[in-house]
C-alpha cells in the first residue's frame, strides 16, 4: 500500500467521524409554562376560622405559580354579608381578583343577578366590573346597560346606555 493510499484513507476516515460526530441542529424547545398543578372536575376550599370562605370549582383548572385558570367555573365568596357566587365559561383568578370571560352570571344571596360576556370581581374591594352589555334583574326588576361598575359593599352602581324597568311596591 502506498503512503499516498493510507493517508487518502485517513482522510476520508477522519471525514466521516467529523461527519458522524458533528453536532446537529437541534429544534427550539417551547417555552410555554408548565402548570404545578392540573385538575379535571374539580372544588376547591378556602377555610378559615370563620368557616368556609371561598369555593372555586370548574372543570380543568391549572395552577401556576401567581394565578389559577380555569374552564366552567364556579367561584363562590362566602367572606361577605351575603353569599354571592359568579360563573363563567373561563376564569382567571390571581390576587383576590377574578377575571371571567363567557356566560358569565353573578348571583347575590337576596336575589340580585347580573350576566354579561365578561366581567371582574375584585373581592378584597367587593367591587364588580364589566365593560360589554350586562343584564341586572332582581325580583320583576330589569336594568340593561354597558360598562358596568358595582361596590356590592357600598352599594352603589354606575353604568352607561341604561334602560330599566323599576317596578314600585
Amino acid at each position: 500500500m502506498s503512503i499516498n493510499l493510507f493517508f487518502v484513507l485517513v482522510l476520508g476516515l477522519l471525514m466521516g467521524m467529523y461527519g458522524y460526530f458533528s453536532p446537529t441542529a437541534q429544534g427550539e424547545k417551547n417555552n410555554t409554562e408548565v402548570p404545578k398543578i392540573h385538575l379535571f372536575s374539580f372544588s376547591l376550599y378556602e377555610i378559615s376560622h370563620r368557616g368556609v370562605d371561598h369555593i372555586l370549582e370548574g372543570k380543568e383548572g391549572k395552577k401556576f405559580d401567581d394565578r389559577y385558570e380555569i374552564t366552567q367555573a364556579n367561584f363562590s365568596d362566602n367572606t361577605k354579608t351575603q353569599f354571592q357566587t359568579i360563573r363563567s365559561d373561563t376564569a382567571l383568578y390571581r390576587d383576590d381578583v377574578l377575571v371571567v370571560e363567557g356566560n358569565v352570571h353573578y348571583r347575590r344571596a337576596d336575589g340580585l343577578e347580573f350576566r354579561s360576556q365578561e366581567g371582574k370581581y375584585d373581592a378584597k374591594q367587593s367591587r364588580i366590573s364589566t365593560e360589554g352589555s350586562f343584564v341586572i334583574t332582581q325580583n320583576a326588576n330589569r336594568v340593561d346597560g354597558r360598562r358596568l361598575n358595582y361596590d356590592t359593599e357600598r352599594k352603589t352602581v354606575s353604568a352607561n346606555a341604561v334602560q330599566g324597568i323599576y317596578q314600585l311596591d
